[in-house]
């Protein structure tokens, strides 16, 4: 029974019209389900969820000799499935999930770190190939590969994450786009693509500035895509900056902005801010008032934009590099932020 349920679960998820091909040099293809699972290659997710974990194992997953599998080895739990090759016993490692977590949703970031850190470990355990890009994998429907169907249980991410330690630096998720990949590649997306939107969404503020600023979100994540070793396909792309666009579009607003402005800019609070900083000279201030008012502005908007992305959980060196100010500055507008 643990055999069919594996195969049945692995069923379930899978895309109406998945990618497919017998021959990876001739390419992909996207055909009815009932025609995928007759090929070799197979797609097991779809763009917007992650119910399959697969890892691509260039080595033999098997010992030829004893049958020592490779995740006993590296203290792992034993994946679902095997899907190998016949003579040479490399091939997939299949790990089910009990819960399908987005990769496609700004506000489903957090699982997604997770899920794409568990990935990043058991990629190092297990020795697997780091620049699989895990769009298609071996079909365990199909009569080319050996497979061994373990057991049917689906795994939930804390269950996976348990035998691996995610604190460790060799697994942390890296910064650098080219170092990037897997699920580790959605991550950075949402990460560098929501950075460079809090404040260009600023830019696109008119009664028919929605559509422009799609356009150029999808562009720039586009951008940002081409830098990956292993690009995501386009339609992960084009979901995650409809997510982004959204996002930003409802939340950060021209009233949204100048109501955090309001709040945190009372005359009490600034004239508590003058005290600390010093008040200038009033020659200097008559002087320079009608560009000193222009810069306050700004200014007074890069805060409250600071202060937004610190409540999303930003770390004020994420937050200097977005808004292009120094570090200390950041830091400066946001030492009184939540009093």
């Amino acid at each position: 029974m643990a055999a069919i349920d594996a195969l049945s679960c692995f069923a379930e998820h899978l895309p109406r019209k998945p990618y497919c091909t017998d021959d990876l040099i001739a390419g992909l293809q996207i055909r009815p389900l009932k025609t995928a699972l007759q090929r070799a290659y197979i797609q097991p997710n779809g763009p917007g969820m992650v119910w399959v974990m697969v890892y691509d194992v260039d080595h033999a997953c098997i010992d030829p000799q004893d049958w020592w599998p490779t995740w006993e080895s590296a203290g792992l739990p034993a994946p679902n499935m095997a899907v190998m090759n016949r003579r040479t016993k490399r091939g997939h490692l299949i790990y089910l999930l009990a819960a399908g977590v987005c990769r496609t949703e700004l506000a489903h970031l957090k699982p997604l770190r997770y899920i794409a850190s568990i990935e990043r470990a058991y990629t190092a355990a297990l020795d697997a190939d780091p620049g699989y890009a895990g769009l298609i994998c071996k079909n365990p429907f199909n009569d080319r590969w050996q497979v061994w169907e373990i057991h049917g249980n689906p795994y939930t991410l804390d269950e996976m994450a348990c035998h691996v330690d995610l604190t460790a630096k060799a697994v942390s998720l890296p910064s650098d786009v080219s170092e990037s990949f897997g699920l580790g590649r959605n991550v950075t997306m949402f990460h560098t693509g929501r950075k460079w939107a809090y404040r260009a969404v600023r830019e696109y503020w008119a009664p028919s500035g929605l559509g422009r600023w799609s356009e150029a979100v999808l562009e720039r994540l586009q951008a940002l895509n081409g830098e990956f070793p292993q690009p995501l396909p386009f339609a992960e792309v084009k979901a995650t900056a409809k997510s982004i666009s959204g996002w930003t579009w409802r939340r950060m607003t021209p009233a949204g902005l100048q109501d955090l402005i309001e709040r945190t800019h009372t005359p009490e609070q600034q004239a508590e801010r003058g005290r600390k900083g010093g008040l200038a000279s009033s020659n200097q201030v008559e002087a320079g008032m009608a560009s000193g008012q222009a810069r306050m502005l700004s200014s007074e908007q890069d805060r409250a934009t600071a202060r937004f992305m610190r409540a999303q959980g930003m770390t004020h060196q994420a937050i200097a590099e977005a808004l292009g100010v120094a570090r200390r500055t950041v830091t400066d507008w946001l030492a009184n932020f939540g009093r």
